[in-house]
């Protein structure tokens, strides 16, 4: 890369912060400052809006590109062999009730032997963990040895008073949107399990097998049971209670309301019927619920979530779910789908969990339930390339590529780099993945549907992908 390359990539930054500041003045905003806690006002709420994502992706890819750039190889490389420091800190962060205990504190922190105190451990230890976190701009510490919260922090703060959270039993995500909760899955079994992806590559039996039972997951915790069957087990109840509100989590990967937007829910009746599969809690369902008041909605999960869903909705949402409008039906989905009326049926983060050979299983199925009038929508991530890709499905109804000024790389690098994560992520727990367009279009259409609409979320690579029966 050139020094010309570098002044663009300087550009692009200096560009977005300009427009960046125009759309926070013309509304008489700041843009919301990392020192202080996450509030969820006006300022926040506009990071959602469609110019302003624009901007802060190419902030984060331009600057992220050139810091590659600029920096010594070994620096580079060093910091992506010890990436696994920081969530190992983040994990003990969360653990500890570290946001709600330093909310508490208020602005002027709290000194690590208050932690420590909380928790029995030992707090020159400790220091040294939050400091990591300090450092990559999670937690401040205000003073030597004393830590406070800010906007990152304060994110997975799950609003309980630390009184309830170390009261013996207590269920810390319950009633939550679950932020903690998913950072707690990722820093744990899921990070753990990765640390054996190379094991399993090599396996002469896992290698090259694309089976659910064949992951790192299962190499890690020396077990031959899927994930869900695995997560289900004694020894594993608080990994259990954990997963619905780590489910809920995943409305954080965009606008919590995305899911409005991946279909024209608003052209149901109360004759229609939206049919969740493999719903969790059911977090997106009550956001459809909320907006279409008329609407029915089933979720079909496993017996036990099926439980864990119906205590989320009469905490949450009762109404509907006291009415009937909304009810949990206990449902495999490689099993025949019960459901022969419904309006939609609703894939939203479950692909991504399965291979290829168990996904037909689960699309064949819908499709036999399917009426001529029976919409698919399927939400996932949509994978796009590091590099460009002119044969894309550009003829489909809403596709928009990714607008990527050069010299920033054509997925947008680190502002999508989450995506990538994740997909790794499917791979170590189940030998699942994120997908590309093209591959979703050839994956659908093997199981007799016709994709018809796609839409991609402006503040993310997530998606939802429209189709009916062939």
């Amino acid at each position: 890369m050139t020094i010309q390359d570098l002044k663009a990539l300087g550009n692009i930054i200096q560009d977005s912060i300009t427009k960046l500041e125009k759309h926070y003045k013309d509304r008489k905003l700041d843009f919301p400052s990392l020192d202080q806690p996450y509030t969820n006002d006006a300022a926040d709420a506009l990071t959602s809006d469609a110019d302003v994502v624009a901007a802060v992706n190419n902030i984060t890819a331009a600057s992220y590109q050139l810091m590659s750039n600029v920096r010594p190889p070994f620096l580079n490389i060093l910091d992506a062999s010890t990436a696994y420091e920081l969530s190992s800190c983040l994990r003990v962060a969360e653990q500890c009730n570290a946001a709600e205990i330093l909310r508490e504190a208020g602005p002027e922190g709290a000194h690590i032997s208050i932690i420590a105190a909380k928790n029995n451990l030992e707090p020159t230890k400790l220091a040294r963990i939050f400091r990591l976190l300090a450092t990559h701009h999670i937690f401040r510490e205000v003073k030597p040895d004393v830590f406070a919260n800010n906007r990152t922090s304060s994110y997975i703060d799950t609003g309980k008073s630390t009184e309830q959270l170390y009261e013996l039993g207590v269920d810390k995500h319950s009633g939550t949107a679950g932020a903690a909760a998913i950072v707690d899955h990722f820093v744990d079994e899921v990070q753990k399990a990765s640390g054996y992806l190379w094991e399993t590559l090599i396996s002469p039996e896992k290698g090259h097998s694309f089976s659910s039972i064949h992951a790192p997951v299962q190499e890690a915790f020396n077990t031959d049971l899927q994930f869900f069957t695995w997560i289900e087990q004694p020894g594993n109840e608080r990994r259990f209670k954990r997963y619905p509100a780590a489910i809920r989590g995943t409305s954080l990967w965009n606008g919590p309301s995305a899911i409005l937007k991946g279909y024209d829910w608003g052209s149901l009746t109360s004759d229609d019927l939206i049919v969740d599969v493999g719903g969790g809690a059911g977090m997106p369902s009550m956001y459809i619920a909320r907006a279409n008041p008329n609407v029915k909605i089933v979720i079909q999960e496993r017996e036990q979530v099926a439980e864990q869903g119906k205590m989320f909705w009469s905490e949450t949402y009762p109404d509907a779910f006291n009415s009937g409008r909304v009810s949990f039906q206990v449902h495999e989905f490689f099993e025949p789908q019960p459901q022969k009326n419904a309006s939609v049926f609703v894939l939203r983060t479950i692909l991504h969990d399965w291979p290829d050979s168990d996904c037909e299983v689960i699309l064949r199925h819908l499709r036999a339930a399917a009426t001529p009038r029976t919409r698919l929508v399927i939400g996932d991530y949509l994978i796009s390339y590091a590099c460009p890709d002119t044969g894309a499905a550009g003829s489909l109804a809403g596709y928009k590529p990714i607008e990527a000024p050069p010299p920033l790389l054509a997925n947008l690098g680190k502002a999508s780099a989450t995506a990538y994560a994740l997909d790794m992520s499917m791979f170590t727990n189940f030998n699942g993945q994120e997908r590309t367009l093209r591959h979703f279009l050839d994956l659908t259409a093997r199981c007799g549907w016709q994709a018809i609409q796609v839409y991609r979320c402006d503040d993310s690579p997530f998606g939802f992908l429209v189709s009916k029966p062939m």
